[in-house]
């Protein structure tokens, strides 16, 4: 398989270790990259859909497969030591989803202080089903100004897909319906 190369602008780990751990764990678990990720160096991962736990290691196995460094939100509870080291070391920003903290406004403001921030985030919040995404991912991009990289996991086919980068970030809705048909593009949920 070959390996997408990273523009770059992007945030980079230039670790050769965690590279290799991630490129043969991929192909261990049989798991392919499919697309090309954007040579930006601000945007938002929408990851779908989120219906395992197993969706952080994959995730993770993908980013050092790749060499990028990138940012996400994990419930507060997870934080515990020693795995909140582990997690912050990761790029985990603690959240906690049950506070009005100003969510959005925090994350613009990391947006406006670093150079180069990719930020991941699951829109359904949970890993069970949903009926619809919640919008705090697309609030953030608005705020922000940055585009949204809808990012597919495609359990049945083992294929993390990335879809068309979002870059017309208008309003909430448009971008909720456009990261909503590349979740609906008939990639099954698996069972827990």
């Amino acid at each position: 398989m070959g390996w997408p190369k990273l523009g770059d602008n992007l945030p980079k780990n230039a670790n050769p270790i965690t590279r290799w751990i991630g490129r043969v764990t991929l192909r261990l678990w049989g798991w392919r990259i499919n697309g090309e990720f954007p040579n930006r160096p601000k945007m938002v991962v929408a990851l779908l859909p989120h219906s395992s736990n197993f969706d952080f290691i994959l995730t993770i196995a993908v980013l050092w497969a790749l060499g990028l460094r990138s940012t996400f939100m994990m419930k507060h509870t997870l934080f515990w030591f020693p795995l909140g080291a582990v997690l912050r070391r990761l790029g985990g920003i603690p959240v906690d989803r049950g506070s009005k903290q100003g969510l959005v406004e925090q994350m613009h403001r990391a947006f406006q202080t670093r150079s180069k921030l990719v930020l991941g985030i699951t829109p359904e919040g949970t890993r069970r089903g949903v009926a619809r995404l919640k919008q705090g991912f697309a609030r953030i991009a608005l705020a922000s100004n940055v585009p949204v990289l809808p990012a597919i996991l495609d359990y049945q086919n083992r294929t993390v897909r990335f879809a068309e980068l979002i870059e017309n970030c208008a309003n909430v809705e448009s971008i909720m319906q456009r990261v909503q048909v590349e979740a609906l593009t008939g990639i099954p949920r698996i069972s827990r």
